[in-house]
């Protein structure tokens, strides 16, 4: 059999780095649980920390590198940092996992994701950036205040949702101050949050995240309220009203031309969903994220959610890189086939001549 080199890209993230900016930042529970079940896919798997040399190390190995599995956030390039790792990719000819340096991009100026989701008729709230001294528009309170180009709940607290003038200056001084960007401010939805995960062509059960349910009563997902909010996250059943939220999320995913996996958040108000933001990079760790959460109540487990997630990449790669994907894509596919046999294909959504599939749990009598 011949070598399969996958190079597995992230920001690892090591003892002291307690600040919410290293949130995105791998911890070794993920690390060791991606590098066992990439190894499982038949791989010889490299760990690259990335930093600012990420384009010599992976220079020096383009010719070694079958496949790059980025799960990388970057460093301090704002809303470029979750495209650097691709765009190398992309000048050394190495195949890669995930999306393409334009939608991390677009994805990370959160102003521009909504207006590109919109323009495809999917529904945002009103918005606006503002930085100290700018005047508030036509934006009704309460508003939402959160930086412009940042991930994982950083610089998002209770104190994000503002109700007048002095709380809305305020937020947004002190967002430009720590983060040195503009704030987005949004009105406030104040319903139920829905996060949908899609893995290729597959739509996974749908969390509902009911902040009545949660100690406090809590108005925001914090990173506070995502440390204790997971035994009162549910799970949806597919009803006319879930596949409608379904059909939002393909059209959110599409419209930024997410590749391979994706999460996408929503915010309910008066029965009507809104989009607020795509996670191109979601979380993978092996018990605590929402892809890993929503996976697992459709009977996949973490490592299969691996190789769903390689599986989508290498059927995406293989017609423009035979020499490195070819036979090396079979193990991969067999595996997420094996995985997808013990779920329920509950319904499917046709969007532009693309079949996405609704995957449920598989139940005894079947």
């Amino acid at each position: 059999m011949e070598p399969f080199n996958i190079a597995y890209t992230c920001n690892v993230r090591k003892p002291g780095m307690e600040d919410e900016r290293y949130g995105e930042f791998e911890s070794p529970a993920t690390i060791e649980a991606v590098i066992a079940a990439l190894e499982r896919l038949g791989a010889s798997v490299e760990l690259i920390d990335v930093d600012s040399d990420i384009y010599h190390q992976l220079d020096k190995r383009k010719h070694h590198i079958d496949l790059v599995f980025n799960n990388a956030e970057g460093l301090d390039e704002k809303e470029l940092r979750e495209a650097i790792v691709p765009f190398f990719c992309e000048y050394l000819h190495i195949p890669y996992t995930g999306s393409s340096p334009k939608t991390f991009i677009n994805k990370m100026d959160k102003a521009a994701a909504k207006r590109i989701v919109a323009y495809e008729g999917v529904p945002t709230a009103r918005f606006q950036l503002m930085v100290p001294g700018d005047q508030l528009e036509a934006l009704c309170f309460p508003l939402m205040v959160k930086p412009y180009s940042e991930g994982t709940s950083i610089g998002i607290s209770q104190k994000s949702k503002v109700h007048d003038m002095l709380e809305l200056n305020e937020a947004v001084e002190a967002i430009y101050l720590q983060f040195n960007q503009p704030a987005l401010v949004e009105e406030f939805l104040p319903g139920k949050e829905y996060t949908v995960g899609i893995i290729g062509n597959y739509v996974l059960p749908i969390l509902e995240i009911d902040f009545a349910k949660i100690p406090g009563r809590p108005q925001v997902r914090d990173p506070h309220v995502k440390d204790i909010e997971n035994p009162y996250i549910s799970h949806l059943n597919w009803t006319e009203k879930t596949k409608h939220f379904a059909k939002l999320a393909i059209m959110a995913h599409e419209a930024l031309e997410v590749r391979d996996y994706n999460r996408m958040d929503f915010r309910e108000r008066d029965d009507q969903l809104y989009f607020l933001e795509a996670n191109v990079i979601p979380g993978i760790h092996p018990t605590e994220a929402d892809l890993t959460n929503m996976c697992r109540h459709a009977n996949i487990l973490h490592k299969d959610m691996i190789a769903l997630i390689v599986n989508a990449a290498m059927q995406r790669l293989a017609p423009y890189y035979p020499k490195q994907i070819d036979r090396k894509a079979e193990l991969p596919k067999k595996l997420a086939d094996l995985a997808l046999d013990k779920t329920t294909k509950a319904d499917t959504i046709i969007y532009r001549n693309r079949m996405y599939t609704l995957l449920d749990k598989k139940t005894r009598e079947q």
